[in-house]
């Protein structure tokens, strides 16, 4: 009885580190100097939820690193490379997930935020994945409109959930549209 006491107590303590979004690694458009690097290195680090930041200044990229346990917010990552002045021309993320079955326009909880998957098959994700964000914002317009005909939901065009999506209780709940 003692072992399954323990047993079901590791599990559940582990739980929510099996649903983490662990790091990203955004491109920046706009820079036109190590000054401008550095602003947006300032704008990230400055985010609550942010370990670290490498730059890579020949690749206007920036891999950054999340505090463990914290609840992610994309958004505040996009707004802080706006704020400093520039835009973001791309964004991949890594997540550790547990064994989820995903295919096109299926919604998944990821540490506290939905992520809704666009243009791929069925398949059942597990352990460290990586996926790009294709919202507005996230990239450019060219290849945001491009995504556009792999789905016919409502939120793709709003980032926010619409009644398609399954389960949808709170129409401004914020929805990420990524791929693999």
């Amino acid at each position: 009885m003692k072992k399954l006491f323990l047993a079901l107590l590791v599990l559940i303590t582990s739980l929510p580190a099996i649903a983490q979004i662990k790091s990203a690694t955004l491109t920046a458009s706009g820079l036109t100097c190590s000054m401008c690097s550095k602003a947006i290195y300032k704008a990230l680090v400055a985010v609550p939820f942010v370990q670290s930041v490498t730059v890579d200044i020949d690749n206007s990229s920036y891999a950054i690193q999340f505090k463990e346990g914290e609840k992610i917010i994309l958004d505040n990552v996009k707004n802080a490379v706006t704020g400093a002045g520039f835009s973001v021309a791309a964004m991949q993320v890594t997540a550790n997930i547990a064994p989820t079955e995903v295919a096109n326009d299926t919604h998944v909880e990821i540490g506290g935020s939905t992520f809704h998957f666009v243009h791929i098959n069925k398949r059942v994700l597990q352990g460290l994945v990586s996926f790009t964000v294709l919202d507005k914002n996230y990239l450019p317009k060219s290849e945001y409109t491009k995504n556009r005909k792999y789905t016919k939901m409502a939120c793709y065009e709003t980032g926010y959930m619409a009644s398609c999506c399954p389960g949808t209780k709170s129409p401004d709940k914020r929805v990420y549209h990524v791929t693999l």
